[in-house]
């Protein structure tokens, strides 16, 4: 397979060199493109930052979006989210996070210490990411997602809501949780969008992971897959297993992807037996999620986010930093060893750190935090007027958490109401 690939791209840079995908394509820069008329869209009074599309956007994003949101470049250029009827206000904030995540700069990594020429490159491409409610509302034989793919080339991407999974929504829970390639692929489209050509680098590196998965029989890629993508959906595979999804093993088998084609499914595995891999995706993405995960609104137990075998969601969940609640639910949030941020609603959430040095908003909910040890243990301090912060005497335990707006602390020896 791989010398079918490399002779498939061979001929592809003699004949297109100029319209690869990795290459970044013809680049419409910006207001001047096809996402000229999205650019000034007043999204400051949509909550979350998610509006209706206004009637004066281009007819041809009119016939097929009605929802709109943005990310600002620091050159002041816009990434473009479009959403489809269908599509919650859930999944639109929760992709746009995604994306965002792997926009954050990430210490300590060779290529992603500084993602803004990353970022500035989509923003001039007034790239756009397409949120689909199904595949069957983006047909390629609907005349309206006809003009609207011809009009926009390649500064789009699309992601289907109806494969997104919620943190803690039903199909999160299940024994076998759904399969949500939603972070993979949003890897690949930063890869499309931006990275591939602002940091040729990673490419190269892409690359030489890729061949060396493909020739040694370690990724399989589907026959549908055309060669010059290849790259960019081991990527999105392997970003996934490494980020837990096929960590509980639906195949049986210790392999991931709906076919088996990529033959790990633990980042573990991955380090072991794919160095390669690991090292490109560890030298520009970040270890663990820094995305606001969001609880799906109806849930009101308890979410874990530690891992614990017998709960095969928490080889999903031990990789997130940041977690809350809105709407009614009632849910209790048990962190991990990260350095946690927590957000809890109006009507009261209870929050257990874990370890590491937590922050947890209350959002004016009647909140409680449960703390290990007892309150002789603890100094509690003010570092602002609506901060209190309380910091674990014994180490390596709970560290320190700064709190605002938590009503009652639990300690070992029995609540404290602040």
């Amino acid at each position: 397979m791989n010398l079918t690939r490399t002779a498939i791209l061979s001929l592809s840079i003699l004949l297109a060199a100029c319209s690869s995908d990795d290459d970044g394509g013809n680049m419409d820069m910006g207001p001047t493109g096809p996402s000229a008329s999205l650019s000034s869209i007043d999204t400051s009074g949509g909550t979350d930052g998610i509006v209706a599309l206004p009637m004066n956007v281009d007819a041809r994003i009119l016939a097929v979006f009605e929802r709109y949101a943005e990310l600002t470049a620091p050159n002041g250029r816009r990434v473009h989210f479009l959403a489809q009827t269908g599509v919650s206000d859930e999944l639109i904030f929760r992709t746009r996070g995604i994306i965002r995540q792997h926009l954050f700069e990430v210490d300590g990594t060779t290529l992603g210490t500084d993602k803004s020429g990353v970022f500035n490159r989509m923003g001039l491409r007034g790239a756009v990411i397409a949120i689909i409610s199904s595949p069957a509302a983006f047909s390629d034989v609907d005349p309206d997602v006809m003009a609207f793919q011809d009009f926009f080339g390649d500064t789009f991407d699309t992601v289907d809501a109806s494969q997104m999974v919620m943190e803690a929504s039903a199909n999160y829970l299940l024994p076998s949780p759904a399969n949500d390639p939603t972070i993979g692929q949003c890897a690949a489209i930063v890869l499309r969008q931006g990275l591939s050509t602002q940091v040729p680098s990673f490419q190269t590196a892409l690359d030489a992971a890729t061949d060396n998965a493909v020739m040694n029989g370690l990724y399989t890629p589907p026959m549908s897959v055309p060669a010059d993508r290849i790259d960019d959906e081991y990527l999105a595979l392997a970003m996934d297993t490494y980020y837990g999804i096929w960590g509980h093993d639906p195949n049986s088998d210790g392999t991931a992807g709906a076919g088996s084609e990529y033959d790990f499914n633990l980042r573990t595995d991955m380090e072991a037996s794919d160095a390669g891999m690991v090292a490109v995706i560890e030298s520009f993405f970040s270890p663990t999620h820094r995305y606001p995960a969001f609880l799906d609104e109806s849930f009101n137990g308890s979410f874990e986010m530690t891992f614990d075998g017998i709960l095969p969601y928490t080889h999903r969940s031990q990789y997130l930093e940041r977690a809350g609640v809105r709407g009614t639910s009632t849910a209790r949030i048990n962190g991990n060893e990260l350095d946690n941020t927590f957000i809890g609603n109006d009507v009261g959430t209870v929050f257990e750190g874990k370890g590491g040095n937590d922050a947890i908003d209350s959002n004016d909910g009647p909140d409680e935090l449960i703390l290990t040890g007892n309150f002789a243990d603890y100094l509690i301090t003010n570092p602002e007027p609506t901060i209190t912060r309380i910091e674990d005497t014994v180490m390596n335990r709970d560290g320190i958490d700064d709190l605002r707006g938590i009503v009652t602390v639990q300690f070992a020896d029995g609540p404290v109401n602040l």
